[in-house]
This record gives C-alpha cells, structure tokens and sequence, in this order.
C-alpha cells in the first residue's frame, strides 16, 4: 500500500496532556488517544504520542473482528482488507458499507508450543496491518502506528478457561493517521499526517490537515487551556466484594496452595465510583501518580485512563524484548498533616519492604515465571536479568522491581511474543495457567481491561506496552477500577485487602476530585 507522510517541527512549549486538551475537546472527541510518560530521566521512557485522528477502528470479540473506517483514509485501508489473500485465506470476510466483519474458524487445539503460536487468531489481524503501513522509509515506519489496548480477556484465543462473562471486548486499536509526537530528551516535537493508497496521492489536502493543527497549537499559550470546573463531584461508591468476602478469597486461595495448585495467585475487586469527567480525573491523576506509562483513550462508547508504574512487554528496533516483573508493594510514608512524604519513615518501609521474606520470595518466583514467559520466543542463551529487585517509588505506594531481557528469535515478532507473555505473571500468579483457571473460579467475571495492556506497535515491529493497573474504565459516567493482591502461603487476609485500597486509592482519589483519608475498604462506602 502507499503510504505518504508529511511531519513539520513544533515548538515545544505545550505538554502532551495540553496538545491532547486542545485537538481532542479535553478528551470529548471519540477515538483519540494520548499516551504520555512521566520519566524523563530514562532512555526507555521518552516519547509521547497525541493520536488526534485515526483512520480505522479495530475491535476484536471471540472469533470475530469488527474494523471501522473512520474517514476515507480508513476506507482505503478496507478495501486492502478485503482484497488480501491472506486475510481470506484465514478469515471468513463480510462487508457492509464502512464495516468489515471478519470470522475466524476456531483452530485445533494443538500441544507444540511454536505451531500454537504461528496459528491464525484475532490479533493476525493487527499483525497484516502493521505490515501493510510498513515502507523503505524506517523513520516514517516510526510514525505509522496501531495503538490500542489488550485487554485480559484475550487469553481465551490461545487457552481454555472457565467461562465467565464478558463486559469488554478482546481488544480495540486505531490505525493513526493524524498525530503529535513529542520527545523529551531532544526537546522536540512534530506534527505528523499520514495518507494511505489513493489519499497519498492527496498531498494538498494533507498539506491543510497539517497546518491545520500546526496553527493551532502554536496558537495557543499555557494560560488559555484546559479550565476545568474544579467544584467537588458527587461521589458514589460500590464495592463488588466486601471485605469478608475478599478475606475467604485469600483463605480458599491458601487451600489451594496447600494442595500444591499454585505457588500464588492474583485475586481482584472493582471499586464502582461515579466520575463526570474522565479526562478531569485523568488530569489529577497524572499529578499525583505521575508514571512511566499514563494513558487516555476515548473509545467512542468508553474511556480508559491510568497511570500505571509496570511496563507489560517491550521490543526495540534491535529486537531486544523486555518484561519487568513488579512485585512486593508498600505505602509511603505521608504525613496526614501536610500530606508531604516523611522521608525517613519512607526509607524505613523500604528497608522492610527489601527485607521481607515473603515479598522477595513472592518476586523472585516472578522473575523466574518472566525468564520463563521469554524463553517460548528468545534466542537460547539470550535471557539475563538486567536489575533484580529495585525499589520504585509512586504517590501512594512503592514497588520492588526487576528487569528481564532477550533477543527475539527470528521467526517471533512483537505480537506473537505478547500473545506467548500473556497475561502477565504479576496479575495473574504462577504457574500461570492454574492461577488464571482460579482467578475464573473465585471472581467468577472477566476482568476486562484491567491486567491487559496499553499499546502503540509501529511499523518497524517496535512495540511498547503499559499492563492496565492503577487505571479506570468509564462508561457513562461510572467508573470501574480495579485492584488486586497477590496471595501467597502466609498472607494475611486483611492486609492482601488493604493492598487493593492502597492500589487503587489514587484513581479513586482522582474521580472522586478529593483526597480522603481511609484505612480500610469499608471507609469508602461512607
């Protein structure tokens, strides 16, 4: 397919969140995404993208994709859908106006692990895509991006679970075709604008849809934007398992450690709380919780933000994949007069967090479960730890850390190694397939979003992913966050609850447009 591109400098003198707020109606416009990061003092973490304008939706469920055109360089992208051998050779296809509808024959189960993962499933799609947008250009590859998001229920397409019902799809990405990208190290930023098959051909009408947004971020000045109504929203609040319940969660999860089922188990709840504004809360989160990974996407018929510290899968241009297993969480020391942090008492925890032996027992086991995930798509002998436990400090908790490496071997890419990693051993537990046969049996609903993943996959194969956590999904005005725990042999019950508040207290605290102070899940129905 031919793909043009035109890009033009920016000054950078907005942030991401304020480009965002003024191209996207603070978050109003469907299908626009903004992902942006909060590190600037690491290479991995620089780049921020404003995805203002995307060319085609794709949403997955079960067997069957569902792609949208959203303007006509979306139909163009249809057309090449519906003409590719490959996608008719593994999809049953079905248009209807700007509508594509794909139907996957569901694969036979087979044990070898490499033919499981070159079968056909949904995210093939994602996969001919990618390629269709690639060129000789590697630094226009760059710029042409599939962003989106996993969410956990995409497991299913490659292992049998219990059923349970679903609240979300299995996946949904935009091909973006008018963007802004922003780098933190050089200080630079550009506007980009893409078109693909006969819209290439189009340059004056790209060259408008350039300086069109070109004018009016430079138009604009810090003072002008985003006045948000900061008056208190009202604040509703339901819990989908009360306290006690939660406790027999951990006292039925230990039985099944005894019996030798598990090593540990993640084991979740939803806290329901009414949010009038996602992308106001959005915004308090983002400074309160600043993270490496902090998203906003508008779905059309919902939103999800977050600010989540835990990268899910990465891999860069030289094919090298990374998973940072996080496990092992502590509050910080936050003096309940001025709200400032005692960095003494901070330091304290820590030291406890590092010397506890059932918190590195619990991390080192996912370490080991993450060596494992890689080792399904990595050359031999390329796996390392690049950092073992590593103290990583956020708003209202901190983290114990580490960092695994491989290099991909030469027949993977970057989804098929996602789909390989999935779900993630730190939201789900180990050995992994057991824990997420119980996580069905105990919550006995689909998660949704929450312990997928957050995505932007370019051109060239580079791919970088955010696990969903410290996060909301909102739908008419309702929001779910959801937080988990998790539970190992000597696990106390009130405090593996308490570990989801203290998760999900600065989401909450974000809709809620106040900062409460509650030690126990109980208090927040107060």
């Amino acid at each position: 397919m031919h793909v043009k591109t035109l890009a033009r400098k920016l000054p950078l003198s907005l942030s991401p969140f304020q480009v965002y707020g003024v191209l996207a109606e603070k978050g109003q416009l469907k299908h626009t995404a903004l992902l942006e990061t909060a590190e600037a003092g690491t290479h991995e973490h620089q780049r921020s993208v404003v995805m203002v304008s995307a060319a085609l939706q794709v949403k997955a469920l079960n067997n069957c994709v569902t792609l949208t055109a959203l303007n006509l360089n979306g139909e163009e992208l249809l057309k090449a859908i519906t003409d590719s051998e490959t996608i008719n050779e593994q999809f049953m296809v079905r248009r209807e106006s700007t509508n594509v509808e794909l139907s996957l024959a569901k694969s036979e189960a087979v044990n070898d692990e490499s033919q499981r993962l070159s079968q056909a499933t949904t995210v093939s799609v994602l996969q001919y895509l990618r390629d269709l947008l690639k060129t000789d250009s590697s630094s226009d590859n760059e710029s042409s991006l599939l962003v989106g998001a996993f969410s956990y229920e995409l497991v299913e397409q490659y292992e049998e679970l219990p059923e349970v019902n679903k609240s979300q799809e299995d996946y949904c990405f935009y091909v973006a075709d008018q963007l802004v990208i922003q780098h933190k190290e050089s200080q630079s930023a550009k506007v980009v604008v893409k078109g693909f098959g006969e819209n290439a051909e189009n340059t004056v009408r790209l060259g408008v849809e350039l300086e069109s947004i070109y004018d009016v971020l430079v138009s604009q000045t810090s003072s002008q934007l985003l006045s948000f109504d900061d008056s208190p929203a009202a604040s509703t609040f339901d819990l989908s398992v009360s306290d006690n319940d939660y406790y027999q969660f951990v006292d039925k999860a230990k039985e099944r450690i005894l019996k030798g089922d598990i090593f540990q188990v993640v084991l979740a709840r939803t806290f329901n709380v009414s949010c009038s504004n996602a992308y106001k809360a959005y915004g308090k989160l983002r400074l309160t919780n600043p993270s490496p990974y902090m998203y906003f996407i508008n779905f059309g018929d919902k939103e999800l933000f977050g600010a989540s510290p835990e990268s899910a899968l990465k891999v860069n241009k030289q094919r090298e994949v990374y998973l940072y297993p996080i496990a092992g969480t502590r509050k910080r020391a936050i003096d309940d007069t001025t709200g400032e942090i005692n960095h003494d008492q901070d330091s304290r925890i820590e030291f406890e967090l590092v010397e506890d032996q059932k918190e590195s027992a619990e991390h080192m086991m996912l370490v080991d479960l993450a060596r494992n995930d890689l080792a399904k798509v990595v050359v031999p002998g390329s796996r390392e730890v690049i950092q073992l436990k590593r103290i990583v400090k956020y708003s209202h908790v901190q983290h114990m850390v580490s960092e695994v490496k491989g290099i991909l071997k030469p027949e993977i890419d970057s989804l098929i190694a996602y789909r390989a990693c999935a779900n993630m051993g730190t939201l789900t537990g180990a050995p992994k397939i057991k824990a997420m046969e119980i996580i069905r049996e105990q919550e006995n609903h689909g998660r949704g979003y929450y312990g997928g993943a957050v995505c932007v996959l370019n051109a060239n194969d580079e791919f970088d992913s955010a696990i969903i956590i410290r996060s909301a999904v909102v739908i008419d005005g309702m929001a779910k966050i959801t937080a988990g725990a998790g539970i190992v042999y000597d696990s106390e019950p009130h405090l593996e609850a308490l570990e989801t508040v203290n998760k999900a207290k600065a989401v909450i605290d974000a809709c809620r447009n106040s900062t409460p102070e509650y030690s126990s899940p109980s208090e927040l129905l107060s």
